[in-house]
């Protein structure tokens, strides 16, 4: 990537984000994730269904089932998940190995930025390392078709809960919460961006709070947001950087694992 972790590490520091521009081959890996997804996406419902998971949790997940703030006003739009390596949560996903493979390697090539931008951040807050993640963490897909709705967002305003995730989209809809106000935000065709969640906000004592963001409803007739949601695996201990002094450290853990984007799973997946 052309933006170096040090950079990234002092955008998050100084804005609450960071926006990466990709190299070193992440633009072809970035869009054959895009294309596959077209294809995927624009099947019939029914067929989609044959590699969604009996919860939705993996793999396919229809529209309607995927909410931002509230169930009874879910996203407007279908989606598809693989965590972490795990095709075997999907059913029949031999028959979309061109997708998985795409989002395989698209999240091998994240994940080393991701470590080194997260450790950075670690270090610059007391010489702390960067928390392993990958199998804690997953690729999701959010395709937006020309919403059949006069709502004003597709997606409420909301933070993901995870450590950071990276995003990111084919057309504008997106708007960041910063200094109080919704601000657009698109990504150029080699770029991502890199979000805070609450687990980064509570790793840092609040030095980087969690963003808030929102999708707004521009009637547009397809969307694509890609996304990496980067969770910390929950093997061990897990405490803040940076505490107030004279306080005693709480094991992050359990606030994690009632996030329920972990989908209940236990702390790493296991074959």
């Amino acid at each position: 990537m052309l933006t170096t972790a040090t950079q990234a590490a002092g955008d998050l520091l100084r804005d609450g984000y960071a926006r990466i521009i990709l190299r070193d081959g992440g633009e072809p890996l970035l869009h054959r994730v895009l294309g596959e997804s077209r294809q995927f996406f624009g099947r019939p419902v029914v067929e989609k269904e044959r590699y969604a998971a009996a919860d939705f949790n993996f793999g396919y997940r229809p529209l309607g089932r995927e909410f931002s703030v509230s169930a009874e006003r879910p996203d407007l739009n279908d989606c598809f998940t693989l965590w972490h390596d795990r095709l075997d949560l999907i059913p029949n996903s031999a028959g979309i190995a061109e997708l998985t493979e795409a989002l395989l390697a698209w999240r091998a090539y994240l994940a080393a930025f991701v470590a080194d931008t997260v450790g950075e951040v670690a270090a610059q807050l007391g010489g702390h390392k960067a928390l392993p993640f990958e199998a804690a963490s997953y690729m999701q897909l959010n395709n937006y078709a020309t919403a059949d709705s006069d709502r004003d967002l597709l997606q409420d305003k909301h933070e993901d809960g995870h450590l950071v995730t990276v995003i990111h989209t084919t057309a504008p809809g997106l708007e960041l919460w910063l200094n109080g106000e919704a601000c657009p935000m698109q990504t150029a065709a080699d770029e991502v961006l890199l979000m805070p969640g609450s687990v980064f906000a509570d790793l840092t004592g609040g030095r980087i709070p969690a963003l808030y963001h929102q999708v707004r409803n521009l009637h547009m007739t397809n969307r694509t947001a890609l996304m990496y949601f980067v969770n910390p695996e929950l093997a061990e201990p897990i405490y803040a950087w940076t505490t107030e002094p004279d306080t005693t450290p709480v094991d992050l853990r359990e606030k994690i694992r009632s996030n329920p984007s972990m989908f209940g799973l236990p702390d790493v997946p296991a074959l």
